[in-house]
């Protein structure tokens, strides 16, 4: 039993079943045998035996619903135990088999879809494509036309027009950046901060603080993986060195393309120093600058890439 056990570990339940069977005919000595589960006979070795609701009750050996029929009926009450053990190990191999067929069957059904995606993912990579270049050539007449403007071609422009010029040279110039690094294949998908420093420190969370959130969504050009991760740094970080009376901030300093979120806290211990390193590591994206007040506290500064809405 040993033996088919390993070689079902180490090859699979079907090259188990097929070693019991050999080990059944060699030990009972007939002609042939036969395994069945809930009425369905599996595996057969040897001549057929007769069908398990026909033959004598010395061919036939039951554990639960799974039944061993042998050739010729057994007598030696020793050869009748382990064939019965041997059935019983039978039983178990046939629910091995079931779930090695199923998680085959799940392996082919997901790689299916996997190439199905692949090629959704081509076919929307390639409209994708078509539609950058169709906005490119209008996005260059715009953007000719706004610094023609600005030159003062036009005439001259007043506050008011100045301003929406420039608005619109903004724009402009964003979208143009997302054409070229989606063509680079470095943008990401946009993430909103908020949801995150709510669940991490909003009451009741071991780093609850005051926050100071905009009512605008916090839209951060970076996966929603690496923010969650980045959060989940900065609240081991104040966690670990005791902070209390923790505020925090997000707003936009003026004239930048950046979010800030501005932390504030008293802290009881020296910042740790792995969260400290994990923090640092996370947010290379963006510009961190950290400050350790005399009387015990903490000001943290994070500016992470925005994306207009």
């Amino acid at each position: 039993m040993s033996s088919i056990a390993e070689q079902a570990l180490h090859h699979g339940a079907r090259v188990g079943l097929n070693a019991l069977l050999e080990a059944v005919v060699r030990l009972s000595g007939t002609s042939g045998a036969a395994l069945y589960t809930h009425g369905r006979r599996v595996l057969q070795m040897g001549r057929a035996p007769p069908g398990w609701d026909q033959a004598h009750p010395w061919q036939v050996f039951q554990e639960g619903s799974t039944i061993l029929v042998v050739g010729e009926p057994c007598r030696d009450a020793a050869t009748r135990h382990t064939l019965a053990r041997l059935t019983g190990l039978g039983g178990a191999l046939l629910a091995s088999l079931a779930r090695e067929e199923e998680s085959q069957a799940e392996r082919n059904r997901l790689r299916l879809e996997r190439q199905r995606l692949k090629e959704a993912l081509a076919h929307r990579e390639r409209a994708w494509a078509r539609a950058a270049h169709d906005l490119r050539t209008p996005l260059l007449v715009l953007q000719g036309y706004i610094e023609m403007m600005n030159k003062g071609i036009a005439g001259a422009l007043t506050p008011a027009m100045q301003r929406y010029l420039d608005r619109m040279r903004q724009s402009a110039a964003d979208l143009n950046t997302r054409l070229q690094q989606r063509q680079r294949g470095e943008t990401f998908p946009s993430s909103d901060l908020r949801p995150l420093l709510n669940a991490a420190f909003g009451p009741g969370r071991p780093g609850a603080a005051r926050l100071e959130l905009p009512e605008e969504p916090i839209r951060v050009r970076a996966p929603r993986t690496t923010l969650a991760l980045l959060v989940r740094a900065l609240e081991r970080l104040l966690v670990g060195a005791g902070a209390s009376h923790t505020e925090m901030r997000v707003d936009v300093p003026d004239d930048s393309q950046m979010w800030r979120l501005c932390v504030q806290s008293q802290v009881e211990r020296p910042l740790p120093e792995r969260a400290m390193l994990s923090l640092e590591r996370l947010a290379r994206r963006g510009e961190v600058r950290l400050a350790v007040r005399r009387e015990n506290g903490v000001e943290l500064t994070v500016l992470l890439p925005r994306l207009a809405t």
